[in-house]
């Protein structure tokens, strides 16, 4: 019901005030102006409040939106430090593991992988800023991923390589150095022993007692075990790859047979004095590309008398 004044006039002819009754028409407008004055206040108070203090879902939005661009600021910084690591202390290292086994450095533009980079200390607010910003570096990152995944292979595989040509490699004494008596001829030109005629003496004499142990100097396969015709009495020859054999004369016992793979410290013959020799030795030979060298060339001198027991330990163990 609404509750409006009473408005009265003053009559006439009775002298008294009587009371003004609306009609219908007027008591209609009454009643939308009312009504109209209402949804009019409303609209205007919801309007100020939502602009003033947001909507429940529009302020739950604000905070999820607030917590993303933090989310997505804290991921491109992490991205940063992840792209700083890799240009100060991945790629620093990876240049020089390269460098020592003799491959070619990567470029920087080749590293670096394009352009781009981390977008949290630029300011950015709106949204696909961030989002084009991260999706820029996270591309940039899983490029030089992969570009470094592949060097690491590469490396890797020359490493055992390089690996695998210093166990073949003929570094080693072929007699223990407490069955050594001496070295009685070294390499290169001497008189002959029997006919007393200069000629090329092709490897080194290690003078020991019969039957004392000879051993690989280098992991190989033999590719011949049996007596020379040509003065070296009962001969081992090994072929170590890349190129480098080595020769072992004289023996009293041949302990491999041929095609035996061996290891460097492996035992595979005994001293003696078969062929044309004068006493108990072994005549020792490093071939490169089947030319006599010079063995001592080739002897790791850093190795200590335990390292060298070790070596023919762990070759003996291997060979059981």
């Amino acid at each position: 019901m609404i509750l409006r004044k009473k408005k009265y006039y003053f009559n006439q002819t009775s002298l008294t005030f009587e009371e003004i009754r609306p009609g219908k028409k007027r008591r209609w407008f009454d009643l939308f102006s009312y009504m109209f004055g209402i949804v009019f206040v409303t609209f205007i108070s919801g309007y100020l409040l939502s602009s003033t203090f947001g909507s429940p879902e529009a302020r739950i939005l604000e905070k999820e939106l607030s917590s993303l661009k933090k989310d997505m600021h804290s991921l491109l910084n992490k991205g940063k430090n992840i792209s700083s690591l890799l240009h100060n202390e991945v790629f620093p290292k990876d240049n020089a593991y390269r460098t020592i086994l003799q491959i070619d450095t990567l470029p920087v533009s080749l590293r670096d992988a394009g352009t781009g980079g981390s977008a949290a200390d630029q300011g950015f607010t709106n949204i696909n800023d961030l989002s084009y910003q991260l999706d820029i570096l996270v591309s940039k990152l899983n490029r030089q991923l992969k570009i470094q995944s592949v060097s690491y292979e590469t490396v890797y595989q020359k490493a055992m390589m390089h690996a695998s040509h210093l166990t073949h490699m003929p570094a080693i004494l072929p007699v223990a150095q407490n069955d050594l008596i001496m070295i009685s001829s070294d390499f290169g030109v001497r008189s002959d022993p029997f006919n007393h005629v200069e000629q090329l003496h092709n490897g080194l004499d290690f003078v020991a007692p019969t039957g004392r142990n000879v051993y690989a100097t280098g992991d190989g396969t033999v590719t011949f075990m049996q007596l020379s015709r040509t003065g070296y009495g009962n001969e081992i020859v090994i072929d170590h790859a890349f190129g480098f054999g080595s020769r072992y004369a004289h023996l009293d016992t041949i302990l491999v047979t041929g095609g035996q793979k061996v290891k460097r410290g492996q035992l595979i013959g005994r001293v003696g004095a078969s062929g044309r020799a004068t006493g108990p030795h072994l005549h020792y030979e490093v071939l490169y590309e089947n030319r006599p060298v010079n063995p001592a060339y080739y002897f790791d001198n850093g190795l200590s008398t335990d390292e060298y027991r070790q070596i023919l330990n762990q070759a003996s163990g291997e060979t059981r």
